[in-house]
């Protein structure tokens, strides 16, 4: 289990670090403000919500059917996983030219966790 947590910290911070030139890219932003629309129902939304349910479904079927655990001791380590992998590419966004950190992602990928926890506690 700790090897699991460590390999999805080790890879948040690789990703985290991948592109680091976000300093020239605030110089930029401060001089043109872009505008971002960011919409609650849009296709992006969905798409976060399904990914991390799958995700966290996908790593809890692992940890349980090939690992040999238990569904109490999978369940937060396969939340966290997905939660780790969301995080990342949304870090990852906000390196990008023009990206931005987005909230509602995030929050449509923790509703997607917290319906993949109703799943495997139903």
């Amino acid at each position: 289990m700790k090897k699991i947590i460590v390999s999805a910290l080790v890879l948040c911070s690789c990703i985290m670090n991948a592109q680091d030139n976000s300093g020239v890219e605030q110089k930029s932003e401060q001089k043109q403000k872009v505008k971002r629309v960011d919409k609650w129902f849009a296709v992006d939304k969905a798409q976060h919500f399904t990914y991390s349910c799958l995700i966290s479904l996908g790593c809890q079927y692992v940890l349980v059917n090939k690992s040999k655990n238990t569904e109490s001791e999978s369940l937060p380590v396969s939340t966290a996983l997905s939660f780790v992998a969301g995080l990342s590419k949304e870090l990852n966004d906000s390196r990008g030219k023009n990206g931005f950190f987005s909230v509602k992602d995030m929050i449509a990928n923790c509703a997607g966790l917290l319906v993949a926890a109703a799943i495997i506690n139903s």
